[in-house]
């Protein structure tokens, strides 16, 4: 195959030039193109020369030297691009991708032509009207019961109970073997500070419950002289009772209930006057029936607490109380030691009974069973026991 001649090299460079005029002065007849080889490295916007191959010699024809038709060379104002990255070997042109047109938003199901109005809701009928409202029933009156949570012992677990019960157990031993006097102080200041605490937890006067103190421990001592001296200390406590609730600050709650209130409330300052004042007397007719009443009753108490403090219900306290104070008493009873020997046996049954009877009391004495009144949950077991011991010691 011949090489191009020198028309077809200049009729190359007139296509690619855009129709500039060609190196012999001839003019040409395509018309002129844009300038596109600052967008295509190597001057070939259609991507024709891309066609042709990769050679450079190829894309750039070469034209015949001036002197002779056997030397080529590329003509002066075209530069053969050197291969690296600049240049690379082969270059494919990739077209860009066809651009669709933006569909916009689906058409509605009626089409654009009508206004879209959201349909109109549908109407519910009214509800049909109901039967007359009818007034409320009054509830029938429940019958008063007795609370049975009320009036059971509550177990005070927190702290060394134990400990404590058996120091109180030594020191009321040891002053009942002294003296009765030792005995008188040693139980007054028992039902004095018994009796402070019933007021307090009524929530009374301050003041009323520093003078329930005195009240409660006041027949305490005047057993000392005699139980007809006792009794009549029991009447002073009533009339002192009145006497601080008539004072101007005395009523225990407003209106005309108030003061009457208050003086109920100081006159249960007795309640614990009377065991203790009946231990007293007990002492005062003979050591060892006070020694035997003190031991039944504490017996009872270990039984009652260690039992009743973890059972489910109010009864296994004071069933093993009376178990453990029945063991105790029966041989005493059978060897006929004071009062025994002039009670006789059924004192055994007394005894059984009184015991968890006078916790009762106690319980009835305070707003709730679980009212704070330690020194109280001392004596209560002798608020009836102890004037049935003091009646079979012959102290009356």
């Amino acid at each position: 195959m011949s090489p191009p001649t020198h028309s077809e090299a200049a009729w190359f460079d007139d296509q690619h030039d855009g129709g500039a005029p060609p190196g012999d002065g001839e003019s040409s007849s395509w018309p002129a193109q844009p300038d596109d080889r600052y967008g295509d490295p190597y001057g070939d916007p259609s991507g024709r020369a891309s066609a042709r191959g990769s050679d450079p010699h190829e894309r750039y024809p070469p034209v015949a030297a001036s002197g002779s038709g056997d030397d080529w060379s590329v003509p002066s104002d075209r530069t053969m691009p050197a291969p690296g990255p600049s240049a690379p070997d082969r270059q494919v042109f990739v077209p860009p991708p066809a651009i669709r047109p933006d569909p916009g938003p689906p058409d509605p199901p009626g089409g654009w032509g009508a206004a879209q109005v959201p349909p109109a809701p549908a109407l519910t009928p009214p509800p049909a009207p109901g039967p007359a409202h009818r007034p409320p029933r009054r509830p029938r009156p429940r019958r008063h019961t007795i609370d049975r949570r009320r009036l059971a012992v509550v177990y005070d677990i927190d702290g060394p109970r134990v400990r404590l019960g058996v120091a109180w157990f030594a020191g009321a031993m040891a002053a009942t073997v002294v003296s009765p006097i030792a005995t008188a102080l040693v139980y007054a200041a028992a039902a004095g500070m018994a009796a402070r605490q019933i007021v307090k937890a009524w929530g009374s006067i301050s003041w009323q419950a520093d003078v329930a103190a005195g009240l409660g421990a006041l027949p305490v001592l005047a057993a000392l002289v005699g139980p007809e001296f006792a009794a009549l200390t029991l009447v002073v406590v009533g009339v002192a009772a009145i006497g601080c609730a008539a004072a101007p600050d005395g009523a225990r709650l407003p209106g005309s209930g108030g003061r009457l209130a208050a003086a109920g409330i100081l006159c249960l300052s007795a309640v614990p006057a009377l065991g203790g004042a009946a231990f007293v007397l007990v002492r005062s007719e003979s050591v060892v029936a006070a020694v035997v009443l003190l031991g039944l009753v504490s017996a009872y108490e270990a039984g009652d607490y260690i039992v009743g403090s973890g059972a489910s219900n109010s009864l296994e306290g004071p069933l093993a109380g009376i178990t453990a104070s029945t063991l105790l008493a029966l041989p005493l009873a059978l060897i006929l030691v004071e009062p025994f020997d002039a009670a006789g046996v059924i004192l055994l049954g007394f005894t059984a009974v009184a015991c968890p009877l006078g916790q009762i009391v106690a319980s009835a004495a305070l707003p709730g069973a679980g009212a704070y009144a330690p020194a109280l949950r001392r004596i209560d077991t002798l608020l009836i026991l102890a004037p049935l011991w003091a009646a079979a010691a012959g102290a009356f």
